[in-house]
């Protein structure tokens, strides 16, 4: 797993506002599971929920 793409992720969460402001699309990802973890990212954005490590550490679907 990538350290950039962590550090990416990890910056996202911790100031949300950088998600809505980053041209970075989960598909130029290179982990498999950091897009996935991105898109849901997203996809919590959209729908006004926050997101934080629990809240994504127990989404169904998400691969192990």
């Amino acid at each position: 797993m990538s350290i950039a793409e962590k550090a990416f992720l990890g910056s996202m969460m911790k100031a949300e506002y950088l998600l809505k402001d980053t041209v970075i699309q989960p598909e130029l990802l290179e982990c498999t599971r950091n897009k996935e973890v991105m898109r849901r990212m997203v996809e919590l954005t959209r729908t006004g929920k926050n997101i934080d490590l629990i809240t994504l550490s127990t989404l169904p679907d998400l691969e192990s």
